[in-house]
């Protein structure tokens, strides 16, 4: 029997390689290399019954091989498992490509990466499993007769590109990292990734505990608020921190402890999961941000998180644009009504986050040139003196 592992509603723009596997961009109108025409006729018949909202067979789509497997060639259990771990790691490095407020930008959603695995003979039957509470069960059906349709959340999405500098950290982190800190950074990302399937049936509160979950588990802090708010504070630092007293969102029930405003949104954040992850639907906690705006600036922070720790461990460098959002984040918070356009909007794409954003690349790269002619000034100096 033969095994075809893909994922039919991610238009992905290219290959990549994460570790063991290879992520492949499929075109059912071209060739598929590695496989001759029966195989390749095969993977489009079983491709044939995901169909897009029109009800066409979809024609682009992502396929996955295994370590040196053919593309159809059957997994035992624990390839199968390492297969959906490294998805994970791909989907994540897909969501932390994003960019906010900019409907022109690269933008996905974890449901892209929704994973099939088909086990089939001859493409004329397919084995498809239905998960149950109890367990599993496996119904054998005509291909021809199967529409699975694209989830409309999906349907709009394009192309999907990777951060492959993230992306090579990570598996390189996977490598190296001991079993313990490795299950903890799975877990996180796994969190991050449901948090963000951007499907309607998802209520916003379990987006909620996931992410807090994700902070939690990345950190290694303990379940208390104040414990991820401090190494979160600790860890995402920007050039200049904005002291929660100076900001403009502030509360007179926050302790006067000289902290910062990421710490303190973070530490509202965390506490406000407490009763959703306790069976709440709503809070009476005082809060000075809104529901959606603890989600967005969760999301944010968390793939910036994620760099910052890999940065300290010398696997990933942080790009001009990472350090622009982290220097930004807690100007971003601060800003009232963050969510809509600015109230003078010059344009469809400007926003309170591309206009920090903006500035603070501006910023970087002055600064950057006056060191670079500095350090220029300083070796002619030293020349001269020779």
């Amino acid at each position: 029997m033969s095994m075809l592992v893909f994922m039919p509603w991610c238009r992905i723009d290219r290959a990549y390689k994460v570790g063991d596997i290879d992520i492949l961009p499929l075109n059912r109108h071209g060739t598929i290399n590695g496989l001759d025409d029966a195989a390749q006729c095969s993977v489009n018949t079983v491709m044939a019954a995901y169909k897009t909202i029109e009800g066409k067979p979809v024609d682009r789509a992502t396929l996955i091989s295994y370590a040196s497997k053919s593309l159809i060639d059957d997994l035992n259990e624990d390839e199968v498992e390492t297969v959906h771990e490294l998805a994970a790691v791909a989907c994540f490095c897909g969501l932390a490509k994003r960019e906010y407020f900019n409907s022109l930008g690269p933008y996905c959603n974890s449901d892209c990466f929704t994973l099939y695995i088909q086990k089939f003979t001859k493409a004329d039957f397919t084995a498809l499993t239905i998960r149950r509470r109890e367990g599993r069960t496996l119904s054998v059906w005509p291909i021809g007769d199967i529409a699975i349709t694209v989830p409309v959340h999906c349907h709009a999405i394009e192309n999907v590109s990777l951060d492959e500098e993230l992306l090579k950290a990570l598996v390189a982190h996977r490598a190296q990292t001991n079993s313990d800190k490795l299950v903890r950074w799975q877990n996180a990302i796994s969190c991050f990734n449901q948090a963000n399937t951007d499907n309607d049936s998802i209520r916003y509160q379990m987006e909620w505990v996931l992410l807090c979950s994700a902070f939690e588990h990345l950190l290694g802090a303990k379940p208390k608020a104040e414990d991820v708010s401090s190494k979160l504070a600790q860890t995402m630092v920007p050039k200049d921190s904005l002291p929660a007293s100076n900001a403009n969102r502030r509360s007179d029930k926050w302790p006067a402890k000289g902290q910062s405003l990421c710490y303190e949104w973070m530490r509202e954040f965390y506490r406000i999961r407490g009763d959703f992850a306790h069976g709440g639907l709503n809070t009476q906690q005082p809060a000075m941000w809104k529901p959606l705006e603890h989600l967005v600036l969760g999301t944010i922070a968390f793939p910036l998180l994620v760099k910052s720790l890999l940065s300290k461990d010398s696997k990933y460098i942080l790009t001009n644009k990472d350090r622009a959002q982290i220097d930004c984040f807690e100007k971003f918070a601060d800003t009232d009504n963050f969510l809509n356009p600015p109230p003078n909007q010059q344009g469809s794409l400007d926003s309170h986050w591309r206009r920090l954003l903006d500035e603070c690349e501006s910023t970087s790269i002055r600064e950057a040139v006056i060191r670079s002619l500095e350090e220029m000034r300083v070796q002619s100096s030293v020349s001269n003196e020779e």
